[in-house]
């Protein structure tokens, strides 16, 4: 490591002021102010550099002055040093990064302004023998301020707060690793406000210096944690110099807490543990010979367990969460991935030069999320997902560059991103359950059982809600050359990977936008409102079976304009359900035909509310279009709008007359749909007589009933006594109810090849739709 002028190293002689800071009774003490400053630190690797510029320690809020330190210096008798320190309105920053080899562009600046007080002890003899050392050290930080900056725009987490004790760190070089050991470390922490500025003046200021308001707030944060850790250093990278990473970490506890204003989205009881393998750094160069700072990890897995998630008033839970996994080398569709990001500067080239751009890879060959509401289990199964790709990180502030806008706030930014994800299946009630289908039920939240896509666009994420602190989010994404499963079946059964089939969106292209959402977290739950969004998803076949080469239904094109429609996640799925008939109360429902279902005081309702816009022009407008019979080219691809084609035009809602008096028909009410996803006991009867698939006998409309006895698991009981209804099978259920008041189509065209759009019927109006169903996802053997 280097240092450049204008840092001064000689030595000097203290004269009679500064000796008169320095005290010796029962050790020494220590009163400095210190200010200090670099053009450069340089970091060489194989010949290849990273620098570290306009680097400087002072005063944080009196720029160009020195902060306070006070140190005391005591030795023990057992050999020990001790050192109390108190440091003031400290500042350290660096004012960018940049690669040898990539002149003109940096990753951006940092800036960590403190208070620190605490102590540091510091004993001979580590772990493994007298020749390591050991530390004990406790401390508080209050006032800090940590920042990222970017051409003048900046977001940091502002008044933060930390407390730490970490006693019996053990630090030992074993064979040719430097090995650190913390047996616990616990702590709290809090963060007043995640802030964002787009004025170059305001750096490092929670208040803008022109109106004196406090800065635009993410929200804040907060939250405790008590954990261990094992981490081994050695020098050498993947490839030469550099060094290496092995760090292994329990959680004993933690909880993590997002604040907005009054309002919290808790994360408590945490605990787990992972396991890092062999995760190098070098400065090196990426794929395409472009200098970066390379991290490529050799495996990482682990697992963490959510125990509750609050959310809203009332401390009312989702339920709890756990989530294992594991990142390492694997093929996906003949193809390998490995785990690597190589961070580089720049991000993207209209922003300015300053930004960050990873060029990244992944492969998380194994996941399993599961969710579980009072006290039943549904497993998310086999998650896999890989990809590759580039991603761009910077400050924005709102406004246009040669062509491209911006807008306020951190913006990620993805190009040329290659990746694919899939899920194995569901299994309800624990990790030995059979696999089964229900991820279908999800598709109303967008949520594909498998996906494989490219993708460019970006996502930029504002500072403030719909009032006071929250998330506003504006993106634009395109995705090409998709393949989405509406339906899949498992891609393992158990005998190794095969070709999924199902229902498949193939040959995809969707472009999507969104202005102004809003995310706050009120004393409801969640509350997501989309200002503006329009997008069209042109699926080039509808295909059954393999999702490239299976019979099509042909082309379907959907577009949507959507102005004020949002969603609500409210902690509590249905409650209590009549399922199959009707009633208030078990007795009602019963009478009625139905089965009572109680499912409890967890699960999650998501009430969606879709308004859907009159067209304004042929990109915003609400479409949909079936396309069949489409001429070929030359290699046997359709060709699109060569066939003939249904076309139903300016779908939108409106509230069935005009009611304010403005000339137009109202629009607040659009479609509304609630979903209450819950786990629960269901009614599983047999459809036909004799043996199922997996050789269980029984009669038709005997019920299904768990027994861990029998060799499948269950079997069927004409008469189940109260006992065996008890053990009813598990399953993943969703309630749904579906409304709107009016549901207009302009008109529903006819488009032939050579004829032209004939209208078939020209306004189409649906009024008080209003439908409930009960869906329960189980294992049908």
């Amino acid at each position: 490591m280097t240092l450049s002028a204008p840092v001064i190293a000689d030595m000097q002689s203290l004269d009679d002021d500064e000796l008169a800071d320095i005290s010796g009774q029962s050790g020494i003490t220590l009163e400095m102010e210190l200010g200090m400053t670099a053009d450069r630190l340089s970091y060489f690797d194989d010949g290849n550099g990273i620098y570290l510029e306009d680097f400087r320690v002072g005063s944080a809020s009196r720029p160009g002055e020195s902060a306070a330190h006070v140190i005391r210096v005591d030795i023990t008798e057992d050999a020990a040093l001790n050192l109390n320190y108190l440091v003031e309105d400290r500042r350290i920053e660096f004012g960018d990064i940049r690669l040898a080899g990539a002149p003109g562009i940096g990753m951006g600046g940092v800036f960590f302004d403190h208070s620190l007080q605490g102590s540091l002890r510091i004993s001979p003899g580590g772990a493994y023998g007298s020749s390591g050392y050991t530390f004990d050290t406790a401390y508080t930080m209050t006032g800090a301020r940590l920042g990222y900056r970017t051409n003048g725009n900046e977001v940091f987490l502002d008044d933060v707060t930390l407390d730490v004790e970490a006693f019996g760190i053990t630090l030992d070089v074993v064979g040719n690793t430097l090995e650190f050991n913390a047996p616990r470390i616990t702590g709290s922490y809090d963060v007043g406000a995640i802030r964002y500025s787009g004025n170059p003046v305001n750096h490092g200021n929670s208040f803008d210096v022109a109106t004196g308001q406090a800065l635009p707030s993410y929200g804040g944060l907060s939250g405790t944690f008590d954990l261990s850790s094992k981490t081994g250093i050695t020098a050498g990278g993947r490839d030469g110099e550099g060094f290496r990473l092995d760090n292994q970490a329990t959680i004993n506890s933690a909880s993590f807490i997002y604040h907005d204003d009054s309002n919290m989205l808790a994360f408590r009881d945490i605990t787990g543990h992972y396991n890092v393998n062999d995760l190098r750094m070098d400065v090196t160069t990426d794929r395409f010979g472009r200098n970066a700072l390379g991290l490529t990890l050799g495996s990482l897995d682990g697992e963490f367990n959510i125990g509750r998630i609050e959310m809203g008033g009332g401390g009312k839970s989702l339920g709890e969460v756990n989530v294992s996994f594991m990142l390492r080398d694997h093929t996906y569709n003949g193809r390998s991935y490995t785990n690597a990001v190589y961070v580089q500067g720049g991000g993207h080239p209209d922003a300015g030069p300053q930004g960050l751009r990873l060029s990244a890879e992944w492969s998380l060959q194994l996941a399993d999320l599961s969710y579980t509401e009072d006290g039943n289990r549904v497993i998310f199964s086999g998650l896999q997902s890989w990809g590759q790709g580039d991603v761009t990180v910077n400050v924005t502030r709102d406004g246009e560059i040669n062509g491209t806008h911006f807008y306020d706030g951190l913006r990620i930014g993805f190009e040329d991103v290659n990746a694919g994800y899939r899920i194995n299946g569901l299994r309800v009630g624990g990790d030995d359950a059979p696999l089964q289908g229900g991820t279908e039920l999800l598709l109303a939240l967008g949520f594909y059982p498998a996906y494989e896509f490219e993708m460019d666009g970006q996502v930029t994420l504002g500072a403030g809600g719909a009032s006071g602190e929250g998330l506003t989010i504006n993106s634009d994404i395109h995705i090409r050359n998709g393949q989405a499963a509406i339906i899949a079946a498992p891609y393992d059964e158990g005998e190794g990977e095969i070709s999924q089939k199902g229902l498949w969106i193939s040959d995809l292209s969707y472009d999507s936008h969104v202005r102004d959402m809003t995310i706050d977290v009120t004393d409801e739950g969640l509350d997501i409102i989309k200002g503006e969004a329009w997008s069209m998803m042109d699926v080039g076949n509808l295909r059954v079976g393999d999702k490239a080469t299976g019979a099509s239904f042909g082309r379907f094109v959907l577009q949507k304009y959507e102005t004020g429609s949002s969603m609500t996640i409210v902690p509590g799925g249905a409650g209590d359900v009549c399922a199959g008939g009707s009633g208030s109360t078990p007795a009602d429902c019963t009478a009625s035909g139905g089965l009572w279902e109680a499912r409890g005081e967890e699960g999650i309702t998501i009430r969606l509310k879709q308004i859907f816009a009159r067209a304004v022009s042929d990109t915003r407008k609400n479409a949909f279009t079936w396309e069949t019979n489409r001429q070929t080219d030359s290699s046997g691809s359709p060709i699109n709008n060569t066939g003939t084609r249904l076309v139903l035009n300016d779908i939108h809602t409106s509230d069935g007359g005009d009611f304010d008096g403005d000339g137009v028909d109202d629009n607040a009410f659009g479609m509304r749909t609630d979903l209450s996803v819950d786990v629960y006991q269901t009614k599983v009867v047999k459809k036909t007589d004799g043996a199922d698939a997996l050789g269980v006998t029984g009669a038709r409309g005997d019920e299904k009933i768990m027994d861990a006895a029998a060799a499948a698991g269950y079997r069927y009981v004409s008469s189940p006594t109260a006992t065996e209804l008890e053990n009813r099978p598990l399953g993943f259920a969703v309630q749904a109810r579906s409304r709107f008041k009016e549901l207009s189509i302009n008109n529903i065209d006819l488009v032939h090849p050579t004829g032209g759009p004939q209208t078939a019927v020209y306004g189409v109006k649906m009024q008080n739709f209003d439908i409930e169903a009960n869906l329960t996802a189980t294992p049908i053997p």
